[in-house]
């Protein structure tokens, strides 16, 4: 499916793996997108605090800050930034977790492995999503 992305779309990608954080940051790229990579959610907000960022995907296991505290960290900031899309990505399939991340404030959640047509896929609908809420 061949989607525009406006210009200058950026997205921040806050995974501690660095093989799947450049794989996601590569395909991103492809579509034109900006894209920023973080380590962990401290290193994430960091940046989210000096950029500005469209969408986030945020791995659910991470060191310093895991995924979960990083969705309520953002979600406590004013907006617009406390209103960016948030799509959490894990291996854990626990559903309780997949709850509490959905309560926190995550707008979406991925399992692990990802396919990479299905994050293209659920990152679209979110920006949409957002761009119609203004």
């Amino acid at each position: 499916m061949s989607r525009r992305w406006p210009e200058h779309t950026t997205v921040l990608v806050v995974e501690d793996d660095l093989t799947t954080a450049r794989i996601i940051q590569a395909r991103l790229e492809m579509e034109g997108l900006k894209v920023f990579v973080a380590l962990h959610g401290v290193e994430g907000l960091e940046i989210l605090n000096r950029e500005a960022i469209d969408l986030i995907t945020t791995d659910l296991m991470m060191p310093s800050m895991n995924g979960f505290r990083l969705v309520q960290e953002i979600r406590d900031l004013p907006p617009p930034k406390g209103r960016i899309p948030i799509l959490l990505i894990s291996s854990n399939q626990n559903e309780q977790d997949m709850v509490r991340c959905l309560a926190a404030g995550a707008d979406d959640y991925m399992i692990k492995p990802i396919s990479v047509q299905v994050l293209m896929e659920r990152l679209w609908r979110l920006f949409e999503r957002s761009r119609r809420a203004g």
